[in-house]
C-alpha cells in the first residue's frame, strides 16, 4: 500500500474552508484524509472505497475513489459568508488547497463582521476601518479621543485603546509628609478661619498633604486648628495635624482630637468615621517662649467609592 499523502490548506482572515461535496471522502478544513496516495484517473491502486484521491491535478476538486476509479469531485466551497468578501479556492497542489478572501474596496474584514471604510469600532473608539492600512482588521487612530469616564482629562488615543491621566486637583502632587503643599503662613493674632480650599481625594491611593507655618505673636495664643467638612457622602476621611516647631518641640495637647505621632512629629488625629466632619485643635509648647511652629496637615480617605468629581472643604488657620 502506499504511503498517505495530507495537504493541509489555510483559509485567509481566520475563516474555515467548508466542503460542498458529500460522501464518506469529503476534504474539510483544506485536510485529505485515508490510507492511499495520489490515483490517477485510469482505477488501478483506488482500492478503497471513498478514499480521496486525484483524478485531475486539481487540489479544489474534491475527487474521491468510488467503484476503484478516482472520480472527479465537487468544487471545494471557500465561501466565508461575508458579502463584502471576494472567496477563492486556490490549489496548492493535487490534493492540497488554500482559500483566500479579499475584501473589496472600501471595505475591511474585522472582528468577523464586514466594515465600511470610516466605521469606528464600536467597542473602542481608537480603531477604525482604514482599507489603507488594513484591510483584514481595524486600524490604530492617534489623537484626542473621549474615554466616557469624568474622572480622566487630556483623553487621548494611545497604542489603539483611548486613555486618559486621572482628575485631580491643582494641589498635587501632594502625597508624601515631606513634600506637602506649602500654603500661606498665618499669625495666631488672625480670626479663625484664616483660610479655605477644596480639594479631593483621588486616586484611589491618595493622601493629601498641606503645611502652613503659624506664628506667634507677643499678646497672642497660639493654638493651631483645622476643620475637615463637606466630606462626600458615603466616605470616610479622617484629618490630623503635626507640629513642627522652629525651635524644637517640647509638649502638647489636644483640644480637639486624639495625640498622635508620625514621622518624628507629634500632633492631634480626628477620627470621626462615616462622612462625619473631622476637627482638631491643639495647644502646644516649643522649647523656647516663641512657640511659632510648621503645622503638617494631612488628609486621608479611610472608606468610600473613588470619588474625582466632589471636593471636601478645609478650613485652616489658628483659634
Amino acid at each position: 500500500m502506499r504511503t498517505e499523502t495530507i495537504a493541509f490548506a489555510l483559509c485567509a482572515l481566520s475563516v474555515g474552508c467548508a466542503s460542498s461535496g458529500g460522501g464518506d471522502g469529503d476534504r474539510r478544513d483544506g485536510s485529505i484524509a485515508g490510507d492511499g496516495g495520489p490515483i490517477d484517473g485510469g482505477g488501478d491502486g483506488c482500492a478503497n472505497e471513498g478514499d480521496p484521491c486525484d483524478a485531475d491535478g486539481d487540489g479544489c476538486t474534491q475527487d474521491i475513489c468510488r467503484d476503484g476509479e478516482c472520480v472527479a469531485g465537487d468544487p471545494v466551497s471557500c465561501d466565508d459568508g461575508l458579502s463584502c468578501t471576494a472567496d477563492e479556492c486556490v490549489s496548492t497542489d493535487a490534493l492540497g488547497f488554500r482559500c483566500e478572501q479579499s475584501p473589496g474596496a472600501g471595505s475591511c474584514v474585522a472582528d468577523g463582521v464586514c466594515r465600511s471604510e470610516g466605521d469606528v469600532d464600536p467597542e473602542q473608539s481608537c480603531r477604525v476601518c482604514d482599507p489603507t492600512q488594513s484591510a483584514t482588521g481595524w486600524s490604530t487612530l492617534e489623537g484626542a479621543c473621549d474615554d466616557d469616564d469624568a474622572c480622566t482629562v487630556n483623553d487621548s488615543c494611545r497604542s489603539g485603546t483611548c486613555e486618559g491621566d486621572p482628575r485631580i486637583d491643582e494641589f498635587e502632587p501632594n502625597d508624601d509628609m515631606a513634600a506637602p503643599h506649602g500654603l500661606a503662613g498665618i499669625s495666631d493674632g488672625d480670626s479663625y478661619p484664616a483660610a479655605t480650599l477644596e480639594g479631593s481625594i483621588y486616586p484611589e491611593g491618595d493622601v493629601d498633604w498641606f503645611t502652613y507655618n503659624d506664628s506667634d505673636d507677643s499678646l497672642s495664643s497660639i493654638f493651631p486648628r483645622a476643620q475637615l467638612v463637606d466630606i462626600p457622602s458615603g466616605s470616610d476621611y479622617d484629618l490630623c495635624l503635626f507640629v513642627d516647631c522652629e525651635t524644637s518641640f517640647d509638649s502638647l495637647t489636644c483640644d480637639a482630637g486624639v495625640q498622635e505621632t508620625l514621622g518624628g512629629l507629634t500632633g492631634c488625629c480626628s477620627r470621626n468615621g462615616a462622612s462625619s466632619d473631622e476637627n482638631v485643635k491643639i495647644d502646644h509648647n516649643c522649647s523656647t517662649v516663641d512657640d511659632s511652629a510648621d503645622i503638617i496637615v494631612q488628609i486621608t480617605k479611610v472608606a468610600g467609592p473613588p470619588v474625582c468629581d466632589t471636593l471636601y472643604t478645609l478650613r485652616y488657620g489658628d483659634d
